[in-house]
């Protein structure tokens, strides 16, 4: 309850502060706060004892102290996600929920168009198909973005990744640079980067000695309505006292968006897996930091909803997979009312005698899936949307896995208000 009232008195003062001193800074509170309620099983168990049926909720409020048009602060804040009878329930309140998700100051330096963003806040890395599955995400950065030319930009980044007790009891820092190159010509757009990671002296060299990545995004709209979408990434990982670790993503996607009603789109994913050999899990597939991706919205993500039973998010922790798949986006035949409709196959492509007891996310040669998902939305208001999601997996795992391919479904419906 200490933090809910400490967040209350904060933004009371903030407005208190900005009615007596309007000189100061405008304020703009932006938000999404979303309800769902979901029944469904993503276990791949029929037999599991875990409840069917929860709701949840999310409230995040953002708010701008606007000094001008070039200089800002912004304090953004998060309740859940929450899930009722569980985290909230009689007699309870839910501030242990709070958090400040994101706090930052963003500013033009005087007289160019060079922008500076220092402190918590959300960076994402050049993506075109799905999101960045390396890093989408809040942390301690600052960040330099701005044009060099009129096509070409370029973004200058440094983030805090971790500070903690390390070896000899002492104190050591894991921190990155992140350096982007956006091109933007007439219907092409490319976008090179590269990310470092970098571990101090002292810190633990069981974790890592460094992490590289390194790819690019790429847009083709010069054959509108055809628009054709890429993204390259490969990681390395230098590890102390184990195998270093690397591995390839590839992305690539075609839509068409010469139809009033529909937007189809068809995409491909490749990411390499693990060979027999491998002393570890992930040796031979790309590192991982915080990411967002998603293609469909069920076994990835992707989905609206914000509940443990809304996707399986088999990205969260391993790659090793290769799918292929087509969504009809924006199905639209009443005003206010449309539908999505994906179909995807995927497999793995960690050897097929490779595979971890209990976990099905990680998959080999032999582990296939099919999903097929129904998603709808209707526009109550311009910032009111309800939602249903029908989503279904058809397993056929590895026969050494020894287990039944029991199906994992989902039947999800919420509201969601953006203002």
């Amino acid at each position: 309850m200490k933090r809910l009232v400490m967040l209350a008195v904060l933004c009371a003062f903030a407005f208190g502060m900005a009615a007596t001193a309007a000189s100061a800074a405008d304020i703009k509170a932006t938000g999404t706060y979303t309800f769902e309620a979901v029944w469904g099983d993503n276990s791949f168990d029929d037999d599991d004892q875990d409840s069917d049926f929860d709701v949840y909720q999310r409230l995040r409020t953002k708010f701008e102290f606007i000094a001008n048009e070039n200089l800002k602060g912004v304090l953004y804040t998060e309740v859940g996600t929450s899930t009722w009878g569980s985290t909230m329930h009689v007699g309870t309140d839910i501030d242990d929920l709070v958090t400040i998700k994101a706090g930052y100051i963003d500013f033009n330096w005087p007289g160019t168009q060079q922008n500076i963003k220092v402190g918590h806040f959300g960076v994402a890395l050049p993506n075109a198909v799905g999101g960045s599955i390396i890093l989408d995400d809040e942390l301690p950065s600052a960040v330099i973005t701005g044009p060099i030319t009129d096509n070409v930009s370029y973004l200058l980044g440094w983030h805090r990744l971790d500070k903690s007790g390390a070896q000899n009891g002492t104190d050591d820092e894991l921190d990155a640079v992140a350096m982007a190159l956006p091109l933007n010509f007439d219907g092409v757009s490319v976008a090179p980067f590269i990310l470092a990671a970098y571990a101090g002296d002292n810190y633990d060299a069981n974790v890592t000695n460094s992490i590289t990545w390194a790819g690019v995004s790429f847009e083709l709209t010069m054959f509108d309505p055809f628009v054709f979408k890429a993204d390259l990434n490969y990681g390395q990982a230098d590890y102390e006292n184990a195998e270093d670790q690397d591995g390839w993503y590839f992305a690539t996607s075609a839509e068409y968006k010469g139809f009033d009603f529909m937007t189809p789109e068809a995409f491909f994913v490749y990411t390499t897996g693990d060979d027999n050999n491998v002393t570890y899990a992930g040796e031979d597939q790309m590192p991982l930091l915080a990411g967002d991706w998603a293609v469909g919205s069920f076994f990835f993500g992707g989905d609206w909803g914000i509940g443990a039973q809304s996707s399986i998010d088999a990205d969260a922790n391993w790659l090793g997979f290769w799918t292929l798949g087509v969504s009809l986006k924006d199905i639209s035949f009443f005003e206010g009312l449309t539908h999505t409709v994906n179909v995807l196959y995927i497999q793995g492509t960690n050897d097929k005698d490779n595979f971890i007891a209990g976990d099905l996310t990680y998959l080999n040669e032999d582990d296939s899936l099919w999903e097929l998902d129904l998603n709808s939305a209707y526009s109550i208001y311009d910032e009111l949307t309800a939602y249903v999601e029908l989503g279904w997996i058809a397993p056929d795992w590895d026969n050494d896995r020894n287990i039944n391919d029991d199906e994992a479904w989902k039947v999800s419906t919420g509201l969601n208000y953006v203002f």
